[in-house]
């Protein structure tokens, strides 16, 4: 499918509802458990440095598990080269664009890996980037939620409660809720450009990115509950769907803490 049309013809996201309550005790008993780690990769079928990085990824998600979270974001970038990447967005250049300003990067490049909105590094060094998973593992995060239901009047259509919960120490942060949909398990046969001739395997793409309404404002050990919803498209396969929701700070674009289903 042709990335830069899918968002505006096959999702669709809207702001609906938020409530601010008081964290019930047995929320704060659960405060210690590991929260999902996000780790953005920018990557093209079109650059040949980036089936490495894809790999790792397909790796990390293995090993890791539920711990990390994989948004495999395709540039647009790459495609005059002779591939257009199917999976590719201007939107995914846009994100990448935004972090270089943000972490102080001369330019951007792929394979890129962005460790929870904090730290870039090359996305093909694995060592690098499992270190940069464990030391963004132990910072305090928003416990992330997410509930999901079809629509009565649409089958495509997912119907999503998210619910967060700010740490200690959170207070006066602006947060901005995405909606992400991912694919697994995905190959490309490539017939031209710099990986012409290799099949390429990838794992989770992203299908769908959305900016949810206006951001929120954190508050410490308050909850936070939001609704929206998303429609799939039938031709992305339904049993290698992630839903995933993360609350990224408007102002450093750290992710503060995310999580994510299989779509049922």
């Amino acid at each position: 499918m042709n990335g830069p049309n899918y968002s505006k013809l096959l999702a669709a996201s809207m702001f609906a509802a938020i409530v601010t309550t008081p964290l019930m005790a047995e929320q704060a008993s659960s405060s210690d458990a590991t929260q999902p780690v996000v780790v953005e990769l920018f990557t093209s079928e079109g650059c040949s440095s980036c089936p490495p990085a894809d790999r790792v990824a397909i790796d990390l998600q293995k090993d890791l598990g539920s711990d990390v979270i994989v948004l495999s974001e395709h540039v647009d970038y790459w495609n005059y080269l002779g591939w257009q990447d199917p999976y590719s967005a201007p939107l995914f250049t846009s994100r990448q664009h935004d972090y270089a300003k943000k972490l102080g990067q001369q330019s951007v490049y792929t394979p890129e890996a962005i460790v929870d909105g904090t730290f870039g590094m090359v996305g093909s060094g694995r060592g690098n980037l499992k270190n940069a998973i464990e030391k963004a593992s132990r910072v305090p995060k928003v416990r992330v939620s997410i509930s999901s239901s079809n629509a009565a009047d649409d089958a495509s259509k997912k119907e999503l409660g998210i619910s967060a919960i700010a740490p200690s120490g959170s207070s006066g942060t602006n947060a901005q809720l995405f909606i992400a949909v991912t694919e697994n398990n995905l190959r490309s046969n490539v017939r031209s450009g710099e990986n012409g001739g290799s099949v390429l395997e990838h794992t989770g793409v992203v299908r769908y990115l959305h900016k949810v309404g206006e951001s929120v404002k954190l508050e410490d050990n308050k909850q936070i509950t939001l609704n929206t919803e998303v429609r799939l498209d039938p031709r992305w396969k339904k049993q290698d769907l992630r839903i995933v929701a993360f609350f990224q700070d408007v102002s450093s674009r750290a992710i503060r803490g995310a999580n994510q289903i299989k779509v049922n």
